[in-house]
């Protein structure tokens, strides 16, 4: 029988955010398992709202009423959406803080791994929301979707562009098997680069790292894959001879949740400086973390 922990918050979060179930199952997080969907393939948000309320309902009638529930940006799944409303609809029955990790898969694990050893060292509610938060403000996702993948379709489209236009770009891109780079930050999605070649992409990432590095000091990071060997290579190549400080936290396996968005042979890197996601003194201020990612848009492909 597995004992209890009383802690001063419980976790909430979804299999979105990449952690192996093992460091889930030590914080006995709470896991939303199965994202419903309608009948077309999308999220069925309303069901996915309901879902959570149940959740939180739930928890609050065990006596777990201060709840914290992390979920990727809104640009990548409509999860966190559905949690701001179903805490609003738990109001007066728990205290539901929702927190939106402002990227996506391991970068939204990092911040729940963080939450958790919060959690562990007996934080209180606020405390621990506090650090999430600034931790969130921080991490980054950059990401290398599969040439069919949703999220690099969707990022494509020129909002200009007719739907003749679109369709020829969509296809050009398709036959010259040309993908992109994209930074999940802050919850905003940017393209950064476009390349035939994944070399060529990986290469880029790991300069869009360096220049994070130069700007906020020594990261962590954990790559993701899709079951691809040869483009996990691709990506780990670059960032073994890299010139910048950075220490790695080990490499998950995309969930099928984030597999069904960035396509399955898609590799990313989630990262965040290492003085903020280990909570030392001292840490970037938002300022700077915006600064760096200006910094990175302004330099992306045209």
């Amino acid at each position: 029988m597995c004992h209890v922990l009383e802690r001063n918050f419980t976790i909430v979060c979804d299999r979105g955010c990449d952690l192996p179930p093992v460091y889930l199952e030590r914080a006995q997080a709470t896991v939303l398992e199965d994202v419903p969907h309608d009948a077309l393939g999308h999220v069925d948000e309303v069901a996915l709202t309901q879902a959570l309320v149940r959740t939180y309902r739930a928890l609050a009638a065990q006596g777990h009423d201060k709840i914290v529930s992390v979920h990727s940006c809104a640009s990548f799944s409509p999860v966190v959406t559905c949690a701001r409303e179903a805490a609003a609809a738990c109001e007066g029955v728990a205290d539901v803080r929702v927190i939106d990790a402002g990227s996506a898969s391991a970068a939204t694990g990092m911040v729940v791994f963080r939450l958790m050893c919060h959690w562990a060292d007996g934080a209180t509610l606020d405390e621990a929301v506090e650090q999430a938060q600034r931790l969130a403000g921080s991490v980054r996702l950059l990401v290398i979707p599969t040439v069919a993948a949703r999220f690099a379709r969707r990022r494509s489209r020129k909002p200009r562009a007719g739907l003749l236009g679109r369709a020829t770009s969509s296809l050009r891109i398709r036959i010259s098997g040309e993908r992109g780079l994209y930074l999940v930050s802050r919850g905003e999605v940017t393209q950064l680069a476009r390349s035939s070649e994944l070399s060529d992409l990986t290469g880029r990432l790991a300069h869009a790292m360096s220049a994070v590095a130069a700007s906020e000091g020594e990261l962590v990071y954990a790559t993701i894959e899709t079951g691809d060997a040869r483009a996990l290579r691709a990506l780990e190549k670059p960032l073994d001879t890299n010139e910048f400080e950075a220490r790695r936290l080990g490499s998950v396996s995309a969930s099928s949740q984030v597999e069904k968005v960035v396509g399955q042979g898609a590799v990313a890197v989630a990262f965040a400086p290492a003085d903020v996601y280990w909570r030392a003194a001292g840490t970037a201020g938002e300022d700077e973390v915006q600064a760096a990612d200006d910094a990175l848009r302004a330099g992306r492909d045209s």
